[in-house]
């Protein structure tokens, strides 16, 4: 059975995050390490990430996830905003093994005009640079985009460019978030553009290089390159959508994580329950299913 968590906040310290992964009952979570909001980060306090990860290992929290600072672009053709982004890529994957994170997902990049074969040529030797000079542990993870703007990756050929061009490409991950696929095209929500969905990415990527799911709903229309979250159940994708998500077998027992908006701590708990009753409906139809088959 899958597991459900929600991106949380750092405010007051990761540790603060991981007591509230508790308090809302999460299988697993995910958090920035870092302000996302600049490039410049303070080391993670030893104290605060001694605590995060003793509350982690209390509770057996498997994954832990760290979202990559959103201002990282290591697709930029601009000489210094590409240095920075590698150096903060860089620090990402140090912080992620400071807090024991298995997983560490990341925004491909915004090409500029440049071009997609171009901006995954520069992703790539970023990635390889940033685990060459680290040697670090966590596993990086490309998510899927919407497709506003430059995007790369908005389609599982994009990512699998990037990963084909990566020294480090066989060890790379995806994450797919299912209001980006359904910004960018892919019509998540029903049976059939479901499963169409899942072999293009088989075809591209390899399903086992599918390692996480981002659960969230989408305000906007199908191939609109939008990305706008929206609350489990709320948007275009619905509850019908979610439930048929996982129902899919190839996306069985991985990690739901939900970024839904977050206007009140009340939001959270509203989400988490609605795509765990979705989980629970799934799981009761086939139950219903097997036992008419036997009788």
């Amino acid at each position: 059975m899958a597991g459900f968590g929600i991106h949380l906040s750092i405010s007051g310290g990761v540790a603060q995050a991981a007591a509230r992964a508790r308090e809302l009952g999460c299988d697993t979570f995910q958090i920035f390490s870092r302000n996302p909001r600049t490039l410049k980060a303070k080391p993670i306090d030893p104290d605060d990430a001694t605590a995060f990860r003793a509350i982690v290992g209390e509770l057996e929290i498997r994954p832990v996830v760290i979202h990559v600072n959103y201002l990282i672009n290591v697709a930029s053709p601009k000489d210094d905003t590409y240095q920075l982004s590698v150096d903060a890529l860089t620090d990402e994957l140090v912080r992620a093994d400071v807090l024991g994170a298995e997983l560490v997902v990341m925004h491909p990049g915004n090409h500029l005009g440049s071009g997609v074969e171009a901006g995954a040529a520069r992703i790539a030797s970023a990635i390889d640079r940033a685990y060459e000079s680290t040697g670090a542990r966590a596993r990086l993870c490309l998510e899927n985009m919407a497709g506003a703007g430059t995007e790369i990756g908005t389609t599982f050929a994009e990512l699998r460019t990037i990963i084909d061009m990566a020294r480090l490409g066989p060890t790379l991950g995806v994450c797919f978030d299912t209001c980006h696929a359904y910004g960018a095209g892919y019509d998540v929500c029903t049976a059939r553009g479901l499963r169409a969905t899942i072999e293009e990415a088989r075809s591209a990527v390899g399903i086992e290089r599918i390692v996480a799911v981002h659960a969230n709903d989408s305000k906007g229309q199908l191939g609109g390159r939008k990305d706008q979250h929206e609350h489990i159940g709320h948007g275009a994708i619905g509850l019908p959508g979610f439930r048929n998500i996982l129902a899919c077998p190839e996306l069985a027992g991985l990690p739901f994580i939900l970024e839904t908006p977050v206007d009140s701590p009340e939001d959270q708990v509203r989400d988490l329950a609605a795509i765990r009753s979705c989980a629970q409906q799934d799981e009761h139809r086939q139950l219903t299913g097997r036992m008419r088959v036997e009788v």
